[in-house]
């Protein structure tokens, strides 16, 4: 199965081919002339309809000029009028010739290049992409962006009104690529949020999904921590504790990020094997020690993907969407299974692997 955009520019190339190939078959010269020009713009159109749309004559200025250089010497006119004196044979040619040197001009749009913010999923090969698994991951990356914003001065509580603003993006379009010998994908093209912008805002938003993403490019590489481009300790440990909640999963192989918000046309990959890496980063300045702890689960931070443990001393416990999503209230009992992180001078943190919420209310 094809996407819309790669049936209708098959469908204009067959018909565009079968139109050069018989012209008298479709009417006068001067009527194949237009419904190939016009055939043509429907194929632009389908590859690239933010430029398109930004210029609704580009392939007819371009036809222009190109007819201005083949026929240097002849007044500008159609085609038609240009060839009426030799035959239905270099009509064919010429407008032969002109599609190839669109098609080679005309290439299928880049996303990441003329969207603000552009999402990629890439799902397992033969694996159809499922609604719940890219609008999860979607609201995880929303709050993973507006976590890496946020100092952790507080354990819990929402953001400021700004910070959630400039990271309520507006979905401008989603496209689906069913499975075709290949996996499924699903794009997600991304613009600002409706409402007053607030530059600061955006600034910080923007900062913070820059060094997630110079996190993901690092982790593709052999270089070691003391490489990474962000000297900053703890926003490096606390970015890269947001990136483990961007990492593919639910048959998602990998995820695609960039566009004009962040300068990057040429999109970032985050991959499943990036989780290592993350990891590598978290416990650059702690080392982990085991943690399997059974207390009270005293807060529930949806955006910093964090749980609040003890009355006293209270624990904060960064925990996949998926485990999450298994806790249904506070104050209840659990058992959370992980590794406790001890950064130097900074508050102790858990990851957790697992969470088993205890059953009735055996509290003493």
């Amino acid at each position: 199965m094809s996407s819309l955009r790669e049936t209708i520019a098959t469908w204009a190339n067959q018909r565009i081919d079968e139109m050069i190939s018989a012209p008298r078959m479709w009417g006068s010269l001067e009527a194949v002339e237009m419904q190939v020009l016009q055939l043509l713009e429907i194929r632009a159109l389908a590859l690239r309809p933010t430029q398109e749309l930004e210029n609704p004559r580009r392939v007819l200025d371009t036809y222009m000029a190109f007819l201005r250089e083949r026929y240097p010497t002849r007044p500008p006119d159609p085609l038609f009028r240009l060839v009426d004196h030799l035959g239905e044979r270099e009509f064919g040619d010429a407008l032969g010739e002109f599609r190839a040197a669109l098609a080679r001009a005309i290439l299928v749009e880049n996303p990441f290049e003329h969207s603000e913010l552009a999402i990629k999923l890439t799902f397992d090969v033969g694996r159809h992409p499922s609604t719940s698994a890219f609008t999860g991951y979607y609201e995880e990356f929303r709050r993973a962006a507006r976590a890496a914003v946020r100092t952790p001065d507080k354990a819990t509580g929402r953001a400021k009104k700004d910070i959630e603003s400039a990271t309520d993006f507006r979905l401008e379009d989603a496209i689906v690529s069913p499975p075709n010998g290949a996996g499924g994908e699903v794009l997600l093209r991304l613009g600002p949020g409706a409402g007053q912008k607030n530059w600061e805002a955006d600034d910080r938003v923007r900062d913070a999904l820059s060094t997630i993403m110079t996190l993901a490019e690092w982790a593709s590489t052999d270089s070691t921590v003391s490489d990474l481009r962000v000297d900053d300790v703890e926003q490096r440990t606390r970015t890269a504790v947001q990136a483990l909640r961007l990492l593919p999963s639910r048959g998602i192989k990998t995820v695609a990020l960039g566009g004009r918000f962040v300068a990057r046309p040429k999109p970032v990959e985050i991959r499943s094997e990036h989780e290592k890496r993350f990891l590598e980063v978290v416990g650059a300045e702690a080392t982990a020690e085991s943690f399997d702890e059974r207390d009270e689960i005293r807060a529930i931070d949806l955006d910093r993907g964090l749980l609040v443990l003890g009355k006293g001393a209270r624990t904060r416990c960064f925990v996949s969407r998926e485990l999450l999503g298994e806790v249904a209230a506070v104050g209840i009992q659990a058992r959370v299974v992980g590794h406790r992180y001890r950064p130097l001078g900074g508050r102790a943190f858990v990851l957790a692997e697992t969470i088993e919420i205890e059953e009735g209310d055996d509290e003493e």
